[in-house]
C-alpha cells in the first residue's frame, strides 16, 4: 500500500512556469481532438521549493483526468502566488461533463470511480491527496465552478519540513 512515509520526497528550488509548460506538452497527446490545453499565470517565472517529481505526478494526473472527460473546449492549468497565505495555488479547470455535487466528497477516497469508464481515476486522486497533504497543502474540487470540473490544490511557498528526516 502507498503510505506517505514510504514515498521519498526530495525538495529543490524549481522554476514552475517551465514545469507547467512542459507538463502541458507531455500530456497534450491525451487531449481529445479539438480540445486546447493552456497555461495561465501572472508571472513569467517563479521559483518554488518543491519535489519536482511529485508535483509533476499530481499535475499529470489532474490533466490526464481532465482530458479524459473533456470532449470540447479547453483545459486550463493555472497557478497564482498567494504571498499572504504563503501558498502557491494551482488549478486545473476543464470544460467537460463536470462531477455531480453528490460525488464530489467521495472522489478522493481510495477506490472511488466516477463511473465504469473512469478506470482507476479514484486511485490517482487519493494518491494526489496523500502527496499534497504531505507537502503541506490541500486539494479540493471548486464547488462554484460550473463550466466543467476545476481541481484546486495549494503548495506551501516555504518548505518547513526537515528533509533529512525520512518518516517510517
Amino acid at each position: 500500500s502507498l503510505e506517505c512515509g514510504k514515498i521519498r520526497f526530495n525538495y529543490s528550488a524549481e522554476e514552475i512556469v517551465q514545469i507547467c509548460q512542459h507538463i502541458l506538452m507531455t500530456t497534450a497527446h491525451t487531449c481529445q481532438p479539438g480540445v486546447e490545453g493552456r497555461l495561465e499565470c501572472a508571472v513569467d517565472s517563479y521559483m518554488l521549493t518543491t519535489d519536482v517529481h511529485r508535483l509533476s505526478q499530481i499535475l499529470i494526473n489532474l490533466l490526464t483526468n481532465a482530458n479524459k472527460f473533456t470532449e470540447q473546449g479547453r483545459i486550463t492549468l493555472s497557478f497564482e502566488v498567494l504571498e499572504k497565505e504563503g501558498m502557491v495555488r494551482f488549478a486545473v479547470a476543464d470544460t467537460g461533463c463536470g462531477i455531480p455535487k453528490e460525488k464530489q466528497a467521495s472522489i478522493f477516497q481510495r477506490f472511488e470511480k466516477l463511473d465504469e469508464n473512469a478506470q482507476g481515476s479514484g486511485l490517482g486522486l487519493s494518491i494526489c491527496q496523500l502527496i499534497i497533504e504531505h507537502i503541506g497543502g490541500k486539494i479540493w474540487i471548486d464547488p462554484d465552478y460550473t463550466g466543467g470540473s476545476r481541481f484546486v490544490f495549494t503548495h506551501p511557498i516555504h518548505q518547513t519540513r526537515n528533509n533529512s528526516k525520512k518518516e517510517d
